[in-house]
């Protein structure tokens, strides 16, 4: 019997392998995508017979390095889960032993049955991982003709700016991940796959190699393992309900009376039972007279694993955001068009600060309800210790930023400043602007523009020219103010 926390760390190796495959299928796609978007927006606006021409040249050669990738993936991948197999096998073999020793029981060996049970369930999940594994060149090589013609129709058709569509297109890159399509149609996450299918085979393996081992020794009790946290699904007693029937004795055929079926209330060998899709409980032989579980209270059960799927989705909200800054740096770099890599590093710049505060928002989740803070579920691959410094650098910078501008309270006409966007932000860095050149045409300006129909007033400085909403408070932009024009307002006299 392997405990619910093996099964669930058993097969964290498989992580580095998974990121990898993934940042390296979204960095080809994001070069891919710069090398048709990247150049500048005359080099986009092509006929569209030329278009799909370069477009199919490029999502030809993408698919072709994705197929050659993900067979040494799979290679390294499969040699990485026969180590898993193996390793849960003798574990969970040796779990059995010591609850058949404390029994009075002699210690089975590792049978060449169980071998077998062993090596067809790893084959079997490895033929599963390599059958959907061949969707994932395709699925991607549909995801860059789609941004690509996407970015191309928007910018065609003016819907768009050639700068903003360049940007969303690598958002979208950037937020796909890879994917597998399964016979049924369903398209699902790369790595929840891959995870789910290994942790489900070993569930299994392990599993069959226990009723091997009771149906030797003509054993009939059965003794589910427990933890805090367990799915309780729509409550009812049912195997949907793995807290209703974990820990619990159980009886293998039927003639232990008194205890209820194992595989009638357990479930297993279905998906949301027993040994399903990510459960983390096993079983081993029963002894009535000893139960290592305590009783869970059903409340402070619930609260548990609702703070664990909590705790996952910040941790899943945390490396996406550090997903997302590596693809805009790749971006960045493949991009030679000012205006577009403008518009890629305040993505980049946003990103950062919105991982600033994940990263806060996690700490304090953790720190508030007693939990251990997993900095390996954190982890993203190419996220080393510059990047991480770029990041938090940035971050402290457009909060200084914005602190300094806020300051000001208030503009020159009263308008309560509430708010800067992170756009404000990077176009003043990328201008050479300063947080005060930015206040001081707040509160000095040598000039107002008329309010806009999008309610935006333009207050004219010196050195920069802001823009902010009337209504709202939120200044928007801002830009240089040209020499020239500096001239002539104070050759007038500026305001009055």
């Amino acid at each position: 019997m392997l405990q619910p926390n093996e099964i669930q760390e058993i097969v964290d190796t498989l992580f580095p392998l998974l990121d990898g495959l993934n940042l390296w299928i979204t960095e080809d796609l994001i070069r891919r995508l710069m090398a048709r978007l990247g150049r500048d927006e005359g080099f986009l606006l092509t006929g569209t017979d030329e278009w799909q021409m370069q477009v199919l040249q490029e999502a030809g050669g993408h698919l072709e390095a994705v197929q050659q990738r993900i067979r040494a993936f799979t290679g390294a991948s499969e040699e990485e889960i026969a180590k898993i197999f193996e390793d849960a096998g003798i574990r969970a073999l040796r779990a059995d032993n010591q609850i058949y020793a404390r029994m009075g029981q002699r210690e089975l060996p590792l049978s060449d049955r169980m071998v077998r049970i062993l090596q067809d369930a790893y084959e079997r999940t490895n033929g599963e991982i390599r059958n959907f594994t061949r969707t994932t060149a395709d699925q991607s090589q549909r995801e860059l003709i789609r941004a690509l013609d996407e970015a191309h129709l928007k910018v065609m058709t003016g819907s768009q700016s050639y700068s903003s569509a360049v940007r969303e297109a690598v958002e979208k890159l950037a937020s796909s991940n890879a994917t597998v399509r399964y016979p049924t149609g369903h398209v699902e996450n790369l790595e929840t796959a891959v995870l789910r299918a290994v942790r489900t085979g070993v569930s299994q393996a392990t599993g069959n190699m226990t009723l091997m081992g009771l149906e030797e020794r003509g054993w009939d009790l059965i003794r589910t393992s427990a933890h805090i946290g367990a799915r309780y699904g729509d409550g009812g007693e049912n195997p949907g309900n793995h807290f209703w029937w974990q820990g619990k004795l159980f009886s293998l055929t039927g003639r232990t009376k008194g205890y209820p079926l194992f595989y009638e209330s357990t479930g297993y060998g279905t998906g949301e039972g027993l040994g399903g899709y990510n459960c983390r409980h096993s079983f081993g032989p029963g002894d009535p007279n000893h139960n290592p579980y305590q009783d869970f209270d059903s409340e402070e059960n619930k609260r548990v694993y609702d703070l664990s799927q909590k705790q996952r989705n910040l941790e899943r909200d945390i490396r996406h955001s550090k997903s997302i800054m590596l693809s805009y740096k790749t971006a960045i770099e493949n991009c030679t068009d000012d205006e577009a890599r403008q518009k890629l590093q305040e993505g980049y710049d946003r990103t950062a600060s919105q991982l600033s505060s994940r990263n806060k928002a996690y700490n304090e989740f953790c720190e508030t309800n007693g939990l251990k803070r997993y900095n390996a579920r954190l982890h993203a691959v190419k996220w080393n210790r510059s990047e991480a410094s770029k990041a938090a650098i940035t971050s402290r910078q457009i909060d200084t930023f914005t602190e300094k501008v806020m300051s000001a309270e208030k503009t020159s006409t009263g308008i309560a400043i509430t708010a800067v966007s992170t756009h404000v932000f990077t176009r003043a860095r990328f201008r050479g602007l300063s947080a005060e050149q930015v206040t001081d045409a707040l509160t000095r300006p040598l000039s107002l523009g008329t309010i806009k129909v999008d309610r935006s007033q333009q207050f004219i400085g010196e050195s920069a020219t802001v823009a902010i909403n009337v209504d709202t408070g939120k200044i928007t932009t801002c830009w240089p103010t040209r020499t020239r024009k500096v001239k002539k307002l104070k050759g007038k006299g500026g305001m009055v």
